[in-house]
């Protein structure tokens, strides 16, 4: 089974002291979820996940508001051999104006943390906005 890494960023902003994050819809499956990349080069987790956030977004790290990333794994399919991937995300506040990616990215949007558990599509996504919101909730 072939495995794959990839990292990124829950991108969240305070708009009149509510947490909003920003969800993408990627072209490629049409799913939406959080800006994400494989690592360039020795490019360091962090790095990759904040040059990703930049590349699909435009938007700008500002302070992470977690220490410890949050795990994704699932598999799927590509011509038929079983792919075996994880994705580490960090929670970080962000700042900037939005300017998606055409090449990778269909559409994004700013979504308060409830609204953002709907939107998500797979129950990974939806799990680590659970945990997000149990974070923000405590301070």
């Amino acid at each position: 089974m072939k495995r794959e890494e990839s990292f990124g960023v829950v991108p969240l902003s305070q708009k009149m002291g509510v947490w909003e994050v920003f969800l993408i819809q990627h072209k490629r499956g049409r799913y939406w979820g959080f800006p994400k990349g494989h690592a360039e080069g020795d490019e360091s987790p962090l790095d990759t996940a904040f040059r990703e956030l930049k590349e699909e977004t435009n938007l700008d790290f500002v302070r992470l508001l977690h220490e410890e990333p949050f795990t994704e794994q699932y598999q799927f399919l590509v011509e038929g051999e079983k792919v075996f991937k994880q994705v580490l995300y960090f929670l970080a506040e962000v700042s900037g104006s939005v300017r998606l990616q055409a090449a990778e990215i269909q559409s994004g949007q700013w979504l308060a943390l409830p609204d953002a558990i709907q939107q998500i599509t797979h129950a990974e996504g939806k799990t680590i906005l659970a945990e997000v919101a149990k974070i923000l909730s405590k301070g």
